[in-house]
Protein backbone atom coordinates (compact mmCIF):
# COMPACT_ATOMS: atom_id res chain seq x y z
CA UNK A 1 0.00 0.00 0.00
CA UNK A 2 2.60 2.58 1.04
CA UNK A 3 4.63 1.46 -2.14
CA UNK A 4 1.61 2.44 -4.44
CA UNK A 5 0.91 5.45 -2.79
CA UNK A 6 4.49 6.73 -3.33
CA UNK A 7 4.02 5.72 -6.87
CA UNK A 8 0.84 7.86 -7.17
CA UNK A 9 2.67 10.66 -5.23
CA UNK A 10 5.63 10.87 -7.50
CA UNK A 11 2.93 11.04 -10.15
CA UNK A 12 0.79 14.17 -9.02
CA UNK A 13 4.05 16.11 -7.55
CA UNK A 14 6.41 16.66 -10.19
CA UNK A 15 5.04 18.96 -12.74
CA UNK A 16 5.29 22.25 -9.69
CA UNK A 17 8.93 21.46 -10.58
CA UNK A 18 9.20 19.67 -13.82
CA UNK A 19 10.24 16.15 -15.23
CA UNK A 20 12.33 9.78 -19.83
CA UNK A 21 10.77 6.72 -20.90
CA UNK A 22 9.36 8.13 -24.28
CA UNK A 23 11.15 9.73 -27.30
CA UNK A 24 10.79 10.44 -30.87
CA UNK A 25 9.17 7.14 -31.95
CA UNK A 26 6.48 7.84 -28.81
CA UNK A 27 2.86 8.79 -29.65
CA UNK A 28 1.59 11.65 -28.26
CA UNK A 29 -1.65 11.02 -26.52
CA UNK A 30 -2.83 14.31 -27.98
CA UNK A 31 -4.60 13.72 -31.28
CA UNK A 32 -4.30 15.65 -33.76
CA UNK A 33 -7.22 16.26 -37.02
CA UNK A 34 -6.64 14.32 -39.96
CA UNK A 35 -6.67 17.06 -42.24
CA UNK A 36 -2.94 18.40 -42.66
CA UNK A 37 -3.79 22.09 -43.02
CA UNK A 38 -4.66 21.30 -38.90
CA UNK A 39 -1.28 19.58 -38.07
CA UNK A 40 0.13 21.41 -35.23
CA UNK A 41 3.15 24.56 -36.21
CA UNK A 42 6.42 24.79 -34.73
CA UNK A 43 6.18 26.81 -31.85
CA UNK A 44 2.67 27.29 -31.44
CA UNK A 45 0.41 26.11 -28.31
CA UNK A 46 -2.83 24.23 -28.59
CA UNK A 47 -4.90 24.78 -24.74
CA UNK A 48 -7.55 22.64 -24.21
CA UNK A 49 -11.41 23.53 -24.94
CA UNK A 50 -12.44 23.18 -21.28
CA UNK A 51 -8.81 24.19 -19.66
CA UNK A 52 -9.83 27.13 -17.58
CA UNK A 53 -12.28 24.95 -16.07
CA UNK A 54 -9.41 21.79 -15.26
CA UNK A 55 -7.53 25.01 -13.74
CA UNK A 56 -9.81 26.15 -11.19
CA UNK A 57 -10.83 22.89 -10.14
CA UNK A 58 -6.52 21.89 -10.04
CA UNK A 59 -6.10 24.95 -7.77
CA UNK A 60 -9.16 24.74 -5.22
CA UNK A 61 -7.88 20.83 -4.75
CA UNK A 62 -3.80 22.01 -4.59
CA UNK A 63 -4.71 24.78 -1.70
CA UNK A 64 -7.12 22.24 0.50
CA UNK A 65 -3.98 20.09 0.29
CA UNK A 66 -1.69 22.52 1.92
CA UNK A 67 -1.21 21.74 5.98
CA UNK A 68 1.44 22.80 8.23
CA UNK A 69 4.39 21.12 8.78
CA UNK A 70 6.76 21.82 11.44
CA UNK A 71 5.63 24.88 12.51
CA UNK A 72 4.98 26.44 8.86
CA UNK A 73 2.59 26.03 5.74
CA UNK A 74 5.07 24.51 3.36
CA UNK A 75 5.05 24.21 -0.64
CA UNK A 76 2.19 22.19 -1.94
CA UNK A 77 5.51 20.30 -3.53
CA UNK A 78 9.10 20.31 -2.82
CA UNK A 79 8.30 20.95 0.62
CA UNK A 80 11.58 19.58 1.82
CA UNK A 81 14.79 21.25 0.47
CA UNK A 82 17.68 20.05 0.70
CA UNK A 83 19.68 23.10 0.78
CA UNK A 84 20.13 26.32 -0.38
CA UNK A 85 22.88 28.15 -1.64
CA UNK A 86 24.54 30.87 -2.96
CA UNK A 87 25.68 30.87 -7.15
CA UNK A 88 26.79 32.64 -10.78
CA UNK A 89 25.13 32.33 -13.68
CA UNK A 90 27.53 33.15 -16.61
CA UNK A 91 25.95 33.64 -20.02
CA UNK A 92 28.93 32.20 -22.95
CA UNK A 93 30.57 34.66 -25.01
CA UNK A 94 29.61 31.67 -27.69
CA UNK A 95 26.06 31.53 -27.86
CA UNK A 96 24.53 31.69 -31.33
CA UNK A 97 22.97 34.98 -32.59
CA UNK A 98 19.32 33.24 -32.51
CA UNK A 99 19.06 32.23 -29.15
CA UNK A 100 20.26 35.46 -28.01
CA UNK A 101 17.16 36.44 -26.54
CA UNK A 102 16.66 37.21 -22.17
CA UNK A 103 19.10 36.85 -19.84
CA UNK A 104 20.93 34.89 -22.87
CA UNK A 105 21.29 38.27 -24.93
CA UNK A 106 24.66 39.79 -23.58
CA UNK A 107 27.86 37.36 -24.09
CA UNK A 108 29.61 36.98 -21.01
CA UNK A 109 27.08 39.25 -18.66
CA UNK A 110 26.69 37.21 -15.33
CA UNK A 111 23.67 37.48 -13.09
CA UNK A 112 23.87 36.81 -9.13
CA UNK A 113 21.75 33.55 -8.29
CA UNK A 114 19.73 31.71 -5.40
CA UNK A 115 19.51 27.78 -6.09
CA UNK A 116 16.85 26.07 -4.07
CA UNK A 117 17.88 21.86 -3.89
CA UNK A 118 14.78 19.67 -3.01
CA UNK A 119 12.50 16.84 -2.72
CA UNK A 120 9.19 16.98 -4.75
CA UNK A 121 7.40 15.20 -2.41
CA UNK A 122 4.46 17.22 -0.16
CA UNK A 123 5.45 16.06 2.98
CA UNK A 124 9.10 16.23 5.24
CA UNK A 125 10.41 13.09 4.05
CA UNK A 126 13.82 11.49 4.52
CA UNK A 127 16.19 12.03 1.73
CA UNK A 128 16.62 8.48 1.30
CA UNK A 129 12.72 7.94 0.41
CA UNK A 130 12.16 7.84 -3.27
CA UNK A 131 11.21 11.01 -5.16
CA UNK A 132 12.34 13.83 -7.70
CA UNK A 133 15.17 15.86 -6.87
CA UNK A 134 14.59 20.00 -7.89
CA UNK A 135 16.66 22.47 -8.68
CA UNK A 136 15.48 25.76 -8.53
CA UNK A 137 17.28 28.81 -9.99
CA UNK A 138 16.51 32.36 -9.14
CA UNK A 139 18.43 35.02 -11.25
CA UNK A 140 18.66 38.27 -9.50
CA UNK A 141 18.47 41.95 -10.61
CA UNK A 142 17.45 41.31 -14.01
CA UNK A 143 16.22 43.79 -16.49
CA UNK A 144 13.50 43.67 -19.03
CA UNK A 145 9.64 42.83 -19.37
CA UNK A 146 7.70 40.33 -16.64
CA UNK A 147 6.32 37.29 -18.80
CA UNK A 148 3.13 38.58 -15.98
CA UNK A 149 1.84 41.98 -17.42
CA UNK A 150 2.13 44.02 -14.04
CA UNK A 151 4.65 42.90 -12.27
CA UNK A 152 7.59 44.20 -10.72
CA UNK A 153 9.25 40.93 -10.48
CA UNK A 154 13.20 41.85 -11.58
CA UNK A 155 14.24 37.74 -11.34
CA UNK A 156 14.06 35.08 -13.80
CA UNK A 157 13.18 31.67 -12.56
CA UNK A 158 14.22 28.47 -14.07
CA UNK A 159 13.12 25.28 -12.31
CA UNK A 160 14.30 22.32 -13.14
CA UNK A 161 14.27 18.59 -11.53
CA UNK A 162 15.95 15.21 -12.40
CA UNK A 163 14.01 13.09 -14.88
CA UNK A 164 13.15 15.12 -18.88
CA UNK A 165 9.33 14.16 -18.42
CA UNK A 166 6.48 14.25 -16.65
CA UNK A 167 4.47 11.02 -16.03
CA UNK A 168 1.51 12.65 -17.52
CA UNK A 169 0.36 14.54 -20.90
CA UNK A 170 -1.47 17.02 -20.13
CA UNK A 171 -3.31 19.04 -17.65
CA UNK A 172 -6.93 16.92 -17.89
CA UNK A 173 -5.07 13.55 -17.27
CA UNK A 174 -3.14 15.47 -14.37
CA UNK A 175 -6.34 16.70 -12.59
CA UNK A 176 -8.02 13.48 -13.02
CA UNK A 177 -4.92 11.66 -11.48
CA UNK A 178 -5.23 14.35 -8.51
CA UNK A 179 -8.81 14.08 -8.28
CA UNK A 180 -9.12 10.08 -7.45
CA UNK A 181 -6.21 10.56 -4.94
CA UNK A 182 -8.88 12.66 -3.13
CA UNK A 183 -10.99 9.54 -2.84
CA UNK A 184 -10.75 8.91 1.19
CA UNK A 185 -8.75 5.99 2.18
CA UNK A 186 -8.09 4.30 -1.26
CA UNK A 187 -7.05 7.68 -2.94
CA UNK A 188 -3.66 6.42 -3.90
CA UNK A 189 -3.63 3.09 -4.74
CA UNK A 190 -7.23 3.95 -7.06
CA UNK A 191 -5.13 6.23 -8.53
CA UNK A 192 -2.48 3.41 -9.62
CA UNK A 193 -5.02 1.09 -11.14
CA UNK A 194 -5.81 4.15 -13.09
CA UNK A 195 -2.44 4.79 -14.22
CA UNK A 196 -1.77 0.79 -14.94
CA UNK A 197 -5.08 0.45 -17.15
CA UNK A 198 -5.21 3.74 -18.97
CA UNK A 199 -1.56 5.45 -18.78
CA UNK A 200 1.04 2.26 -18.22
CA UNK A 201 3.51 4.51 -19.72
CA UNK A 202 3.79 7.07 -17.27
CA UNK A 203 3.01 5.03 -14.47
CA UNK A 204 6.50 3.24 -15.80
CA UNK A 205 7.74 7.16 -15.69
CA UNK A 206 6.82 7.42 -12.10
CA UNK A 207 8.28 4.09 -10.96
CA UNK A 208 11.97 5.20 -13.08
CA UNK A 209 11.90 8.38 -10.80
CA UNK A 210 11.42 6.75 -7.64
CA UNK A 211 14.04 3.97 -8.83
CA UNK A 212 16.79 6.83 -8.63
CA UNK A 213 19.65 6.38 -6.93
CA UNK A 214 20.34 9.60 -5.26
CA UNK A 215 23.99 10.33 -3.69
CA UNK A 216 24.00 14.15 -4.28
CA UNK A 217 21.90 16.91 -5.81
CA UNK A 218 25.37 18.46 -7.11
CA UNK A 219 26.02 14.64 -9.06
CA UNK A 220 22.43 14.96 -11.59
CA UNK A 221 21.67 16.27 -14.34
CA UNK A 222 18.26 18.41 -14.14
CA UNK A 223 16.04 18.99 -17.02
CA UNK A 224 12.71 21.86 -17.46
CA UNK A 225 10.29 18.93 -18.09
CA UNK A 226 8.05 21.43 -20.15
CA UNK A 227 8.47 24.12 -22.43
CA UNK A 228 8.97 27.47 -22.81
CA UNK A 229 9.62 30.24 -25.43
CA UNK A 230 12.91 31.87 -26.61
CA UNK A 231 12.58 34.89 -28.85
CA UNK A 232 11.21 38.61 -28.56
CA UNK A 233 8.02 39.23 -26.95
CA UNK A 234 4.91 38.09 -28.71
CA UNK A 235 4.51 34.86 -31.01
CA UNK A 236 6.64 35.08 -33.40
CA UNK A 237 10.49 35.73 -34.24
CA UNK A 238 11.19 32.91 -31.57
CA UNK A 239 11.27 29.33 -30.93
CA UNK A 240 9.64 26.51 -28.20
CA UNK A 241 12.73 25.34 -26.19
CA UNK A 242 13.18 23.18 -23.14
CA UNK A 243 16.09 23.74 -20.83
CA UNK A 244 18.78 21.49 -19.41
CA UNK A 245 21.60 21.38 -16.71
CA UNK A 246 24.33 18.90 -16.68
CA UNK A 247 27.13 18.55 -13.79
CA UNK A 248 30.92 19.42 -15.44
CA UNK A 249 32.05 16.95 -13.15
CA UNK A 250 30.30 14.06 -10.96
CA UNK A 251 32.35 12.25 -7.47
CA UNK A 252 30.00 11.42 -4.81
CA UNK A 253 30.46 7.15 -4.82
CA UNK A 254 26.83 5.18 -4.90
CA UNK A 255 25.93 4.26 -1.72
CA UNK A 256 23.06 2.10 -0.12
CA UNK A 257 20.32 4.66 0.06
CA UNK A 258 18.53 2.64 3.04
CA UNK A 259 21.49 2.97 5.81
CA UNK A 260 21.95 6.71 4.51
CA UNK A 261 20.62 9.53 7.40
CA UNK A 262 17.45 11.42 6.41
CA UNK A 263 19.55 14.58 5.44
CA UNK A 264 22.09 12.27 3.56
CA UNK A 265 21.68 14.78 0.34
CA UNK A 266 21.91 17.93 2.34
CA UNK A 267 24.91 16.73 4.28
CA UNK A 268 26.41 15.52 0.97
CA UNK A 269 26.22 19.25 -0.70
CA UNK A 270 27.90 20.66 2.88
CA UNK A 271 30.21 18.32 2.64
CA UNK A 272 30.96 19.10 -1.37
CA UNK A 273 30.58 23.19 -1.15
CA UNK A 274 32.92 23.31 2.28
CA UNK A 275 35.96 22.66 -0.28
CA UNK A 276 35.25 22.88 -3.82
CA UNK A 277 33.11 24.73 -5.69
CA UNK A 278 30.48 23.00 -8.15
CA UNK A 279 29.45 23.54 -12.01
CA UNK A 280 26.59 22.87 -14.43
CA UNK A 281 26.09 23.78 -17.78
CA UNK A 282 23.21 25.25 -18.57
CA UNK A 283 21.59 24.54 -22.01
CA UNK A 284 18.63 24.42 -24.81
CA UNK A 285 17.14 22.43 -26.99
CA UNK A 286 15.06 23.49 -29.46
CA UNK A 287 11.77 22.11 -30.62
CA UNK A 288 12.70 21.03 -34.46
CA UNK A 289 9.41 18.78 -34.93
CA UNK A 290 5.75 19.80 -33.72
CA UNK A 291 4.68 16.63 -33.23
CA UNK A 292 7.52 14.40 -31.95
CA UNK A 293 8.24 17.39 -29.78
CA UNK A 294 5.19 18.52 -28.74
CA UNK A 295 4.73 21.70 -26.49
CA UNK A 296 0.93 20.42 -24.76
CA UNK A 297 2.37 16.55 -24.30
CA UNK A 298 4.81 16.69 -21.26
CA UNK A 299 5.00 13.25 -21.48
CA UNK A 300 7.16 12.49 -24.50
CA UNK A 301 10.64 13.26 -24.65
CA UNK A 302 12.60 15.89 -26.89
CA UNK A 303 15.32 13.45 -28.26
CA UNK A 304 18.37 14.77 -27.77
CA UNK A 305 19.96 13.14 -30.83
CA UNK A 306 17.36 14.76 -33.26
CA UNK A 307 17.87 18.22 -31.41
CA UNK A 308 20.92 18.09 -29.79
CA UNK A 309 21.36 20.68 -26.69
CA UNK A 310 22.86 23.69 -27.22
CA UNK A 311 25.24 25.23 -23.92
CA UNK A 312 24.01 28.99 -23.49
CA UNK A 313 25.94 29.72 -20.03
CA UNK A 314 27.16 28.26 -16.68
CA UNK A 315 26.16 27.78 -12.98
CA UNK A 316 29.00 28.07 -10.54
CA UNK A 317 27.80 27.13 -7.18
CA UNK A 318 31.38 28.27 -5.08
CA UNK A 319 32.48 27.46 -1.85
CA UNK A 320 30.40 28.21 0.95
CA UNK A 321 29.37 26.96 4.56
CA UNK A 322 26.10 25.89 4.78
CA UNK A 323 25.40 25.79 8.61
CA UNK A 324 26.99 29.31 9.11
CA UNK A 325 25.20 32.28 10.00
CA UNK A 326 25.05 33.31 6.91
CA UNK A 327 24.13 30.06 5.25
CA UNK A 328 21.31 29.58 7.78
CA UNK A 329 20.07 32.49 6.96
CA UNK A 330 20.16 32.28 3.15
CA UNK A 331 18.14 28.71 4.09
CA UNK A 332 15.41 30.64 6.18
CA UNK A 333 15.27 33.51 3.32
CA UNK A 334 14.49 30.61 0.60
CA UNK A 335 12.22 28.92 1.96
CA UNK A 336 10.23 32.46 2.44
CA UNK A 337 10.65 32.65 -1.12
CA UNK A 338 9.00 32.02 -4.49
CA UNK A 339 9.85 30.05 -7.01
CA UNK A 340 7.67 30.04 -9.89
CA UNK A 341 8.41 28.86 -14.36
CA UNK A 342 6.50 31.98 -14.42
CA UNK A 343 8.90 34.93 -12.02
CA UNK A 344 10.11 34.75 -16.04
CA UNK A 345 11.20 37.55 -18.86
CA UNK A 346 8.96 38.01 -21.45
CA UNK A 347 11.24 36.56 -23.58
CA UNK A 348 11.06 33.11 -21.55
CA UNK A 349 7.42 32.80 -21.05
CA UNK A 350 6.65 29.60 -20.15
CA UNK A 351 4.23 27.57 -22.96
CA UNK A 352 1.78 24.51 -23.16
CA UNK A 353 -1.24 23.91 -20.80
CA UNK A 354 0.57 22.24 -17.73
CA UNK A 355 2.57 25.48 -17.53
CA UNK A 356 -0.12 28.01 -17.61
CA UNK A 357 -2.21 25.34 -14.91
CA UNK A 358 1.31 26.29 -13.26
CA UNK A 359 0.53 29.88 -13.40
CA UNK A 360 -2.23 29.76 -11.32
CA UNK A 361 -2.13 27.06 -8.68
CA UNK A 362 1.71 28.79 -7.82
CA UNK A 363 -0.05 31.70 -7.54
CA UNK A 364 -3.01 30.33 -4.75
CA UNK A 365 0.11 28.55 -3.08
CA UNK A 366 2.08 31.34 -2.85
CA UNK A 367 -0.61 33.34 -1.77
CA UNK A 368 -1.59 30.90 1.08
CA UNK A 369 1.80 30.45 2.40
CA UNK A 370 2.88 34.68 2.27
CA UNK A 371 5.71 33.81 0.10
CA UNK A 372 7.54 36.44 -1.78
CA UNK A 373 7.95 36.69 -5.64
CA UNK A 374 11.65 37.56 -4.99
Amino acid sequence: MEKMAVIAGAAVMLFLSGVGAGCASVKSVIEWPEDPSMKPEMHREYPEPNEAKLIEEMVKIAVERMKPQDGRIRRGVHAKATGCVRGVFTVRADVPDDLRHGVFRQPNQSFQAIVRFSNSSETIDPDRKGAARGMAIKLLDVDGTPAIPGTASRCQDFLTVNHPVFPFATPAEYVKLFSIRETPLVGDPLAVVWLALFHLRHLKIGKDILGKVVTSPLDLTYWSGSPYWLGPPGTTGGRAVKYSLVPRSAGTPPGDPNRRSDDCLRQALERHLSTREAVFEFRVQPQVDPVAMPVEDVSIEWDEKVSPPIPVATLTIGVQDLDSPAGRALAEECEGMAFSPWNALTEHRPMGGMNRLRQAVYLASQAKRGARGQ
